[in-house]
């Protein structure tokens, strides 16, 4: 498993940063094919991304408590397409934020 930190600008709202994720997910032409929360993270927002019928599911997790999010790579859903829709989707989130 390999976890990807997502910068969150001081200031921003943890509501901010679910549209804004939901946003970057649609813009990306991504399908979310799970979104819930996580027992180990209480009052989070989980997200499972496919990327039409390619393999791989790339996650997100986005935990108010801590002002946190992160994407998730599970050692048995990886794919090629993985790495590069992670900066991709990082760049968005963080220029909609305000990051740049």
């Amino acid at each position: 498993m390999r976890d990807t930190e997502i910068h969150l600008p001081t200031g921003v709202t943890c509501q901010r940063v679910e549209q804004v994720i939901d946003e970057a997910i649609a813009q990306r032409g991504l399908q979310v094919t799970l979104r819930g929360s996580l027992k180990k993270y209480p009052g989070s927002i989980h997200w499972h991304l496919k990327n039409g019928r390619a393999s791989g599911t790339l996650e997100i997790t986005l935990w108010p408590e801590r002002q946190r999010a992160w994407f998730t790579i599970q050692d048995g859903r990886v794919a090629p397409w993985l790495d590069g829709e992670i900066e991709r989707l990082a760049e968005l989130i963080r220029q909609r934020l305000g990051g740049g």
